[in-house]
This record gives C-alpha cells, sequence and structure tokens, in this order.
C-alpha cells in the first residue's frame, strides 16, 4: 500500500473513492435518495477541488498493489474545519476505506499520518465525528485513544442523525 497527496490531478480518484465508500458505508441504513443527495452535494469535482486546494485542509489517497485507489483522508484545521469551538484542534474529518480494503490496516496508517499531522501542525488535540450507530469505526477510533466528549447533528437529507464527537490529546 502506499499514501500520496491527492492534487487536483487526482480529484476524479478522489471522487469515485469517496463515492463509493460513502455508498458502502451509510446506504444499508439510509435511503438511497438521501444518499444520492449528499452525495451529489458534497462529492462534486468543484467542491472537491475547492477542498484540495484549501491550505487548511490535506487531503490523501491510500493506493493497493495494483494502483487502484482503496482509501482516503482529509485532515482540516482553523477555519477548513467543520465545526468551530474547538480552537488549537485538527479535525479528521473524512477517514474512508473501500470494502474489499477493510481490514488491511489502512485506517491504521491513515491514523498515524493524521497523528503526524497534528504533531506538525503543533495542535493540542484531533477530533472526528462519527455516526453513533456505526459500531465498527467507534471501536477503531476507540482503539487508536479517542473519546467522546461531545455530540453534534448530521443531516442526511431529509434525516437528522447524532454524531459522536471523539477527542485524541497530541
Amino acid at each position: 500500500m502506499e499514501i500520496k497527496r491527492c492534487t487536483l490531478d487526482n480529484v476524479k480518484e478522489l471522487q469515485s473513492v469517496a463515492r463509493q465508500a460513502f455508498s458502502e458505508t451509510f446506504l444499508k441504513w439510509n435511503t438511497e435518495e438521501n444518499v444520492t443527495k449528499y452525495i451529489d452535494e458534497n462529492y462534486a469535482i468543484d467542491v472537491l477541488e475547492k477542498e484540495i486546494v484549501d491550505e487548511n485542509s490535506k487531503i490523501f489517497l491510500a493506493y493497493n498493489e495494483d494502483g487502484k485507489v482503496i482509501g482516503y483522508l482529509k485532515v482540516n484545521k482553523e477555519g477548513a474545519q467543520t465545526e468551530k469551538d474547538y480552537p488549537d484542534s485538527m479535525e479528521v474529518q473524512r477517514i474512508y476505506v473501500l470494502k474489499e480494503a477493510k481490514g488491511q490496516g489502512v485506517g491504521s496508517k491513515f491514523m498515524e499520518l493524521a497523528e503526524k499531522i497534528a504533531k506538525e501542525w503543533n495542535v493540542k488535540y484531533m477530533w472526528l465525528g462519527v455516526w453513533e450507530h456505526n459500531d465498527p469505526a467507534l471501536k477503531f477510533y476507540e482503539s487508536k485513544g479517542y473519546t467522546h466528549f461531545s455530540d453534534h447533528t448530521f443531516v442526511m437529507g431529509d434525516k437528522p442523525q447524532t454524531d459522536y464527537i471523539m477527542r485524541k490529546d497530541i
């Protein structure tokens, strides 16, 4: 496996993995209409291009030995964070691994990279939001030292859901 920084040159690879991973993760618990609406709004090429060039964000793609993108990571600091109440922190906004690559250590490599970036950015802690019913993700983050400290509402189409906000001190 190889992890590379995402650039505008591979925005279509990012879009493809983002759409597939989001669908694989959430379609079984939501309507197809709500998932499609979310994907269309959040993973459009122009939206992703803005995220790639944002100086307060970094996006990385994971490739398998065949050169296929199997996951991605997005971290944010300062104004790029989705929540504004956490100063001196870094958000792990997106960490997705395709179903076919789960259990191969991709998520752990992403978390190691995120922690390295948090140290480079000299923040006090890292945080992320995870759906309260995504038990595999909750267990994964807890195993990496994250603890639940707050909640927020995440709206999937017409369905409000609760995300746990988890943090790890650096």
